[in-house]
């Protein structure tokens, strides 16, 4: 009798201790999942404009005109 109580006890402490690590696995499985589908990049819908700052504050506006200076007036 003896024997046989030690023998249920270890197979529920077996049995236990699968149920954990199963358990711990799904959760895990879990996480990964949202993890990955989470972390899907989205397309680009429009293209967005680059625009160069430096240039467009330097560009003259239309024709330069060099005019010399009049001395005789």
């Amino acid at each position: 009798m003896a024997i046989h109580r030690r023998y249920m006890f270890a197979k529920k402490i077996n049995e236990g201790m699968r149920s954990f690590v199963n358990g711990v696995r799904k959760v895990m499985h879990s996480v990964a999942d949202g993890m990955f589908n989470n972390s899907k990049i989205q397309p680009i819908k429009e293209k967005p404009e680059v625009k160069d700052i430096y240039s467009e504050m330097h560009k003259p506006k239309g024709l330069m005109k060099i005019v010399p200076p009049k001395f005789n007036q």
